[in-house]
């Protein structure tokens, strides 16, 4: 993978030695022409050499891209794509401080009789199946009850003991089904490695989160497509062609090389439950491994409906977390505060309620709950446990008499403890300023995007009205058609006829406004713009047209010679050319990542555009003697036409409109990504899952959704 890297970075080296070189010989060859012959003729040929650096750069990212579309096999697209899965979670786990001070012991049982299949009916539907999935195995479990496990047993428990390889997990809020399910994803990763039949042989799992899926507009498998593209870019690009019209994350769901893990399936709408069980069962059919999630009164009121047909997971098993065991809990909390010091010795009165019918007893009984505890009262490394709120107050019932209570302060509270000031660790946000974002944040996402826990930097862009955005967009095509009407005076000033000549400038400027506008104004549509992660040839007909305008223009009223006129229309139809793609390596994308990739895209796409649309122009103005003036007007020009095209065709500029706007009303900070960021990796409010953020829980972004609606 790194040296695939690497071999991709050495040619980008390369690419971009030979268009320095190409264009600085271009420019230095037309000054010379020019001044060695005097000639019109030789005018015209000095225009075009500054062509010879746009032409090869949109030559080489078309063969690039095609190349790379017919590179690789599924299979090996497969295991590059095991290694990005693998990385994220190990990651996300260690991010998550999930083995800090030590794997906090999750256990399960048997899911209750009337959730799943009987055993019976599951042990003879597996071995009904033809070919090797039809073969009975020793290692079934032979009923039920053998599902019981705990950790890392969850492994064996899906890959052995269930007959269908179909499992249900369910559990109650905050008890943990998200972090086993990615232990369960690690497991299956390092069972998948170290098989000795090969890792071809087995599909990789991967976890989606249901919560955005509509199963009325969506079928399953185009979700996930969509979800494998977006989390990891490079299977947005086409599969090889012997594999069909169809990109590589449609190529490997349809290959099975894809083990849907699906978490959440309460986090779906309630209306839409029922549909999305039977979208599952339809495109994961019986023989297909399949993991799903869910809170069990979710899941069971889809099971029994009130009114409607009951739906339910085909052919699964079903295992169902049990509560945090009381003794393993205070063991925990003593543990991460500093076992046998005075921190340690603070939570002896909570340690007294656990395992009662106490509402704190009820209410730590998660390892949610136990990581809220843990962030509030126990001291980070380094810190001092003076001066922080003592766990006692937790015990008193006049303040917190039911569970909920008690679950509804640590909350609250989790905020300003994530925030607050360490001796080491200076944190540039208050907890205050911290405290107004994530309201903000988590308000916007129950709004705007009907309480999807996925928080897309580039979606921002509708938290703020359509008009104000698309007015940055339309204040720049204004100034670019008044530039190129400066142009047209400029380039036209001895033709026979005025009125024609004063017209080419406002013909050119109104016509490069209408091209413009257009896609600007649709790049503040209902769907944002989709981060980009490199460039591509992709040709389009308003460029085109605006070319053969120009040169038609320049041409008729303006006697430009002809070579002359289209070498002008041939750097503004290469400047509409370029295009966007996704990213070329095979690995998980997160957040930042791909900010940075699609803000570098942004001013290489800005660069890019003014070097075709205003060199040739510029050395023509040149060559003409015109001032100074005129000559920074039409790279002046040029560059705004970069910036235009980039805006419209990237997520980063329409994301900065709206994070600026956003930062002036104290709604953000002004360095947005940095603060998320730092949430993730340093603070623990929120999670990442491929190239989004997420709440760490659900029940956190609803609580302060929720805050923000109280304020």
């Amino acid at each position: 993978m790194m040296a695939g890297m690497g071999g991709w970075r050495g040619a980008t080296r390369r690419v971009s030695a030979v268009y320095f070189a190409l264009a600085l010989g271009g420019i230095l060859g037309a000054l010379w022409v020019a001044h060695r012959f005097h000639l019109g003729a030789a005018a015209t040929a000095a225009s075009l050499l500054p062509t010879l650096a746009p032409l090869f750069l949109s030559w080489v990212t078309f063969r690039s891209g095609a190349e790379r579309a017919a590179e690789q096999p599924l299979e090996d697209i497969a295991e590059h794509l095991a290694q990005a899965v693998r990385n994220q979670w190990e990651t996300e786990v260690q991010v998550r401080r999930v083995n800090d001070p030590y794997p906090m012991t999750v256990r399960w049982r048997a899911a209750p009789d009337d959730l799943v299949e009987s055993w019976p009916l599951l042990q003879a539907t597996a071995g009904d199946w033809p070919g090797e999935l039809g073969s009975v195995s020793e290692e079934w479990a032979n009923s039920p009850a053998e599902l019981e496990g705990s950790g890392a047993e969850i492994t064996r428990v899906f890959t052995e003991r269930v007959p269908t390889r179909r499992l249900l997990v369910l559990g109650g809020p905050g008890a943990g089904k998200t972090v086993l399910l990615s232990r369960l994803v690690l497991g299956l990763l390092h069972r998948r490695m170290t098989s000795a039949a090969g890792p071809h042989t087995s599909a990789v799992p991967v976890l989606f989160p249901l919560a955005t899926w509509n199963p009325t507009r969506q079928d399953l498998y185009a979700w996930m497509a969509e979800r494998l593209a977006s989390d990891y870019p490079t299977l947005a690009e086409p599969a090889p062609k012997r594999y069909g019209q169809i990109d590589r994350a449609r190529g490997l769901l349809g290959r099975r090389l894809i083990l849907p893990v699906l978490d959440g399936f309460d986090e779906i709408p309630t209306p839409l439950r029922a549909a999305a069980l039977s979208a599952i069962n339809e495109a994961l059919p019986m023989g297909h491994p399949v993991v799903l999630s869910s809170r069990v009164g979710e899941y069971r009121e889809v099971l029994y409906p009130h009114f409607g047909l009951p739906a339910r997971l085909a052919g699964a098993a079903g295992i169902e977390l049990r509560p945090l065991d009381a003794e393993d809990v205070a063991a925990y909390l003593r543990r991460d505060a500093g076992a046998g010091g005075y921190a340690a010795d603070r939570w002896g009165p909570v340690a007294a309620q656990l395992g009662t019918a106490t509402p704190l007893g009820e209410a730590l009984r998660t390892p949610l709950m136990l990581f809220l505890a843990r962030a509030i009262y126990n001291p980070r490394p380094g810190e001092s446990s003076h001066g922080l709120p003592s766990p006692g107050e937790l015990c008193d019932t006049s303040r917190f008499s039911t569970r909920v209570a008690v679950a509804r302060h640590l909350f609250s509270a989790f905020i300003a403890a994530a925030y607050r000031s360490h001796p080491r660790y200076p944190c540039p946000w208050t907890p205050q300023q911290a405290q107004r974002t994530f309201v903000f944040l988590a308000r916007y996402l129950h709004r705007v995007h009907n309480a999807t826990p996925d928080l897309a930097w580039w979606q921002l862009r509708r938290a703020v009205r359509r008009s104000i955005p698309a007015m940055v967009t339309q204040a720049m095509c204004l100034f670019l058609s008044v530039v190129f009407m400066a142009i047209g005076f400029m380039i036209a000033p001895d033709a026979d006829n005025r009125i024609w000549a004063l017209l080419v400038g406002p013909i050119l400027g109104v016509f490069a406004g209408i091209v413009l506008a257009v896609p600007g104004w649709l790049a503040f549509d209902e769907e944002p713009r989709r981060p980009a992660s490199g460039m591509r040839w992709a040709p389009n007909w308003p460029g085109a047209a605006l070319a053969v305008a120009t040169t038609v223009l320049l041409v008729a009223p303006a006697r430009l010679p002809l070579a002359s006129a289209v070498t002008v229309g041939l750097g503004v139809c290469i400047a509409f050319g370029l295009g966007v793609t996704s990213a070329d390596t095979a690995v998980a994308v997160g957040p930042v990542a791909l900010w940075s990739r699609d803000r570098r895209v942004f001013w290489t796409l800005t660069l890019g555009v003014a070097a075709s649309a205003g060199l040739g122009p510029w050395i023509l103005l040149v060559l003409s003697r015109v001032d100074a003036a005129g000559q920074a007007a039409v790279l002046a020009g040029a560059l705004w036409l970069g910036l235009t095209i980039a805006f419209t065709r990237t997520a980063w500029g329409s994301f900065s409109a709206a994070k600026f706007h956003l930062a002036s009303r104290h709604r953000i900070p002004r360095n947005l990504m940095a603060f998320l960021a730092d949430a993730h990796q340093h603070r623990g409010v929120l999670r990442q899952v491929g190239a989004v953020y997420q709440f760490r829980h659900i029940d956190l972004q609803r609580h302060l959704a929720r805050a923000g609606d109280d304020g």
